[in-house]
């Protein structure tokens, strides 16, 4: 992949690879910018350019920190350092001596505006293209429509009102002016209008936007620009005649691409198991918008340096403070001494879910298997046959296992079977004992719940083990694409509108065929009744189906809901501040770079 000229801009906080932001960029070629970006292959480049900041900065080939921006300091998700002493990731998660200074908010902010910036220049050069028809250019410069409007929305969400360029920048802001919240959406939404009329229903080539796309994003930020009728944050509040208006343009949009999902080349997996099965991450139906990773490092903007995304929330860190056994090894080997053995990976250790999320699968609910990884297995022997695990003193105490198993060959265990279990069931001790295997149980894990150890079941939904990558599984990569929308989730927004609306059993319409793709046995049984239908089962059945997708901060934001559920879900959080935290700080890294910083800074940073 070409690597154009490094632009430094003040308004991204950091120096970034824009790929083709800059207007005077060197060209080997000598043709100029005006003349290559004008020409069908050209102007095709300048829309590829917008793609290169998602997957190099955002959605996995940078440090991740995009996720637990996105995910971290709610209800859902807890600081897996009990003492809350992880540098700037507890620091995030805790709202504790958290403010600008903070880089877990470089990447998201730099990166959304370095995409922002690629947008720009290629709609701007849309009307200059020749010898090509203007459907054929529409639908090119439809796909930067939809990608600018996905780089607004996190801006806009995460941030606030700030800066909207809207032409491509080519050199440092000084003094970025702030934008409404208003200014943003209108410029959301425009693109979206135009995407959704605009974009071919297939690509030829993965990972392009579709307009199956665009239609849902269109009915998540009607919806979400909806709840602005309190004047949160750098806006002119809406009257609730407006709000509706907007409610009624989002029913329409996922009205559309629900019932024409076939025709949108898009469809709800008829059974959980199959959406994050990684059998079907290359090729996933039920996906609206990939960002695309490749077991070809060459295709890769940082080569061989991608996707970690799934690494944060596992709980297997090759370290004796969590899920470990003497008998456990990162290992990307499949054979063992003759025994089939799965392949295991190094991962972060750095969130875990909270004791509330996990309670919200009830028994028939098979999200909880499908998302969540709670069984680990044998891969390294240490007896003298080189076949089986033989207990150790340490490892023993650490699972608090009675002493009679250390070196009692009764209680070996094989290479390829199983070596811990992490039970939402509550187990006796007599029960844990018999166990050849170690188990610890949730509630053992959560007895303190505002300090959590780290034996907890693994969100399992971006961890891909046949597409893992690298030499080594302490340090490891994985090839797997990031689903950033997907159908399930244009199900749930579909549902909340419509309770926003007060139509109550069109709501209850689009739960029940969620849920009952993920009942086992597909019985209705877990159907629900519209008198269920509130606010607080809205957030849970989110959180059930959406966990780990880059949504929870900005739905809790939707629903103003951050003090309520803190407060019945994550003991960790006892600073989180209303008048503060419903919007970011701006990163340091920017606010020393302008002349306005502090009318730039969000209030209380």
């Amino acid at each position: 992949m070409k690597r154009h000229k490094l632009l430094s801009i003040a308004l991204a906080s950091t120096v970034m690879f824009t790929t083709g932001c800059s207007l005077d960029e060197y060209n080997p070629s000598g043709v100029s910018t005006d003349q290559e970006w004008s020409t069908p292959s050209g102007f095709e480049k300048k829309v590829n350019d917008c793609y290169f900041d998602l997957i190099r900065i955002v959605y996995g080939q940078a440090e991740d920190t995009y996720l637990m921006v996105a995910e971290g300091g709610t209800d859902i998700w807890q600081d897996a350092n009990p003492e809350g002493t992880n540098g700037n990731w507890s620091k995030l998660m805790r709202y504790e001596d958290f403010g600008s200074s903070n880089g877990m908010l470089n990447e998201g902010y730099a990166g959304f505006y370095a995409i922002l910036n690629s947008c720009n220049a290629a709609i701007q050069y849309a009307d200059k293209v020749r010898d090509m028809t203007p459907e054929a250019i529409n639908a090119l410069v439809a796909e930067a429509h939809f990608i600018r409007a996905h780089a607004l929305f996190n801006i806009v969400e995460q941030w606030g009102g700030k800066y909207l360029p809207l032409v491509p920048t080519t050199s440092p802001v000084s003094a970025p002016k702030c934008s409404t919240v208003n200014e943003f959406y209108k410029v959301i939404l425009d693109d979206l209008d135009f995407a959704m009329k605009n974009l071919p229903v297939t690509q030829e080539v993965k990972g392009h936007v579709t307009r199956a796309a665009a239609y849902h994003l269109y009915a998540k930020a009607c919806l979400t620009y909806s709840t602005y009728t309190d004047g949160l944050g750098n806006v002119t509040a809406l009257t609730e005649a407006e709000s509706r208006k907007l409610l009624e343009d989002a029913k329409t949009a996922a009205d559309y691409l629900i019932t024409n999902a076939a025709a949108l080349g898009v469809k709800l997996y008829d059974d959980v198991d199959k959406v994050f099965d990684e059998r079907n991450n290359k090729n996933n139906d039920e996906s609206l918008f990939i960002v695309c990773h490749s077991t070809i490092t060459a295709y890769n903007p940082r080569g061989n340096y991608f996707n970690r995304v799934w690494k944060h929330a596992e709980a297997f860190n090759a370290n004796t403070s969590g899920i470990f056994l003497d008998g456990m090894v990162a290992s990307y080997a499949t054979e063992v001494n003759g025994f089939a053995v799965p392949k295991l990976a190094k991962g972060n250790c750095y969130m875990e879910p909270s004791k509330y999320m996990l309670d919200l699968y009830g028994e028939k609910d098979k999200r909880y298997k499908a998302f969540f990884k709670d069984t680990y297995y044998v891969n390294k022997a240490n007896d003298a046959t080189g076949t089986k695990y033989t207990w150790s003193q340490a490892d023993a105490t650490r699972y608090r296992l009675d002493a009679a198993r250390v070196g009692n060959h009764a209680f070996d265990i094989t290479l390829g079977d199983t070596a811990v279990y992490i039970s939402r069931k509550p187990m006796t001790q007599a029960e844990r004992d018999a166990k050849r295997y170690a188990t610890f149980t949730v509630d053992m894990n959560y007895a303190n719940p505002a300090k959590p150890l780290k034996f907890f079941p693994s969100l399992k939904k971006a961890d891909t083990p046949s597409l893992y990558a690298g030499s080594n599984a302490n340090k490891p990569y994985s090839a797997a694409d990031c689903i950033v929308y997907r159908l399930g989730e244009t199900y749930l927004l579909s549902a909340e509108i419509e309770w926003r609306l007060g139509n109550l059993p069109a709501a209850k319409s689009r739960l029940d065929d969620l849920r009952n793709r993920s009942c086992e046995g597909h019985d209705h049984s877990m159907d629900v009744s519209t008198s269920e239908i509130k606010a607080d089962f809205l957030l849970d059945e989110n959180a059930r189906e959406m966990i780990g997708e880059w949504n929870r901060w900005m739905t809790l934001k939707r629903f103003r809901a951050f003090e309520s559920r803190i407060a019945k879900a994550n003991p960790q959080i006892t600073r989180f501040d209303k008048n503060i935290h419903y919007l970011r700080p701006i990163p340091n890294a920017e606010i020393l770079l302008i002349d306005n910083p502090e009318e730039y800074q969000n209030p209380g940073y």
